[in-house]
């Protein structure tokens, strides 16, 4: 690269990790708030809220990554428009062509980071996130029981703990409904949260369970030592839980269960989400060099032009608007999946009219 390249190409990184870290700012608040009372019911630690918000990312980074360079290319090249510096460049010989030059440089780069979330980390970040938070929601073990507190687990159980520390749990009150016509309580002075792959089981000591005969009186038995198993639904288990397209490898993605109903169903999904992994990078880079060549070709003015600020603007978003349509028509009709390409297709298309018109205008 020359000097000029170089030049650009910095102003173009700088502007884009600003405008990342912005947006990124923007988003975690969001989902912080989405988060924050999941974390303060459940009780707990600051690293887990931290681990789902970095698992969290992945996922948009490549969506964001197309607006964050159309914007990087905006503000670059209308401040060089804007400081005569374009001018100077296009008066000493830099054509259009050269002027795309550290763009397509910079942009490549970033499809190629894009490529890497959009094929490896987003769907592995995905499958984190579902599981930590599927486990947040259904875990039965001690850290997630509050003391001092009704902690309801499933649509069958309501546990209370006066104290939960290193020995166990300590007078514990237990609300069993899985019979709706007998319900039973459990009384117990301590136990302990027994997990296995299959169930959560607890063993209590030293107490009762109360419960109405068929006679509608109250019967209490007292124990020295019961386990209760908390059978968890086999269709609601982390092993069971089917995977959604946006967090399955591309090996699973190419190769379907065909014994499997929900694949059969969402086949067309998973060539959807095959075709948006490469066309999402593929709009940073033409969606970039779109944005610059509609900037080139414009007239220049010696005041701010804020109509030519406008169009550009909805240049930017026309194209994320399009990308976002493309997405939702390639899923929901049938052998469309190669329609995510087509904001790709146009751009390109677009960005050789506005170079020929451009070269037609000089030569006129």
């Amino acid at each position: 690269m020359n000097l000029v390249d170089k030049y650009i190409f910095k102003q173009l990184s700088n502007n884009s990790f600003l405008i990342l870290v912005l947006i990124i700012s923007i988003f975690c608040l969001g989902k912080s708030v989405q988060l924050i009372e999941l974390m303060v019911s459940r009780g707990l630690p600051a690293y887990v809220f931290f681990k789902l918000i970095l698992n969290s990312l992945p996922q948009i980074i490549p969506t964001l990554l197309p607006v964050i360079t159309g914007l990087s290319v905006f503000f670059v090249y209308t401040r060089m428009q804007t400081d005569r510096e374009l001018v100077i460049l296009q008066s000493s010989g830099h054509s259009n062509v050269e002027l795309i030059k550290p763009v397509v440089l910079f942009s490549l780069l970033l499809t190629f980071l894009s490529g890497f979330f959009t094929i490896h980390q987003a769907p592995l970040s995905n499958k984190n996130f579902k599981i930590l938070l599927y486990t947040i929601k259904n875990d039965y073990s001690a850290t997630l029981l509050q003391e001092g507190m009704f902690n309801t687990i499933g649509k069958d159980f309501t546990i209370f703990i006066k104290q939960n520390n290193k020995e166990g749990l300590h007078n514990i009150f237990i609300h069993d409904t899985r019979d709706a016509k007998r319900p039973t309580t459990l009384i117990a002075k301590k136990g302990n949260i027994i997990n296995t792959d299959s169930s959560t089981k607890i063993f209590l000591r030293n107490g009762s369970q109360q419960f109405q005969s068929q006679n509608k009186k109250l019967s209490i038995l007292y124990f020295d030592e019961y386990l209760l198993n908390i059978i968890q639904d086999k269709d609601d288990s982390i092993f069971s839980r089917w995977k959604s397209p946006a967090e399955r490898t591309m090996y699973e993605l190419l190769n379907p269960d065909k014994n499997s109903l929900d694949d059969i169903k969402n086949s067309q999904a998973f060539k959807a989400e095959v075709t948006a992994r490469f066309a999402m990078p593929l709009n940073v880079l033409f969606f970039s060099i779109l944005i610059l060549s509609f900037i080139l070709t414009q007239k220049f003015d010696r005041v701010e032009n804020v109509s030519r600020t406008i169009k550009i603007l909805s240049l930017i978003v026309f194209l994320q608007v399009l990308s976002i349509l493309s997405s939702n028509v390639s899923i929901r009709f049938i052998d469309m999946h190669f329609f995510n390409f087509f904001p790709t297709v146009f751009s390109i298309f677009l960005t050789i009219f506005l170079l020929l018109k451009s070269r037609k205008l000089i030569y006129d």
